[in-house]
């Protein structure tokens, strides 16, 4: 991928995190909506990219780390580069954004 691509990408994502900041409404739909696409598809890489424009949106590192009662510094691990999070913060961020947690055995 070259860097316009990658540019490009960076700057919807800030683009798009401003303006899920100013309607509270599309911010609970697209949490939401991360949400259900990694109950179809498990795809944490997708999941955490999805919730750094979350992060974004919601101003602050702080404040999502707050609502989701872990402690900050995880939230940045999580969202660093190569992340591989644990299950007990990835699900509490997940559970924040509407995620169901079910486990099945076959």
């Amino acid at each position: 991928m070259n860097m316009e691509k990658i540019l490009a990408l960076e700057d919807f994502d800030t683009t798009f995190a401003k303006r899920l900041a100013k309607n509270p409404k599309e911010l609970k739909e697209y949490e939401k909506f991360i949400a259900e696409e990694f109950n179809k598809d498990g795809d944490i890489a997708l999941f955490l990219e999805c919730l750094k424009v979350v992060a974004k949106a919601k101003g602050n590192i702080k404040g999502l780390a707050k609502d989701a009662k872990v402690a900050r510094k995880t939230i940045y691990n999580m969202l660093s580069k190569d992340s591989n999070p644990s299950i007990k913060s990835f699900f509490a961020v997940y559970k924040l954004l509407g995620g169901k947690v079910v486990f099945s055995f076959h």
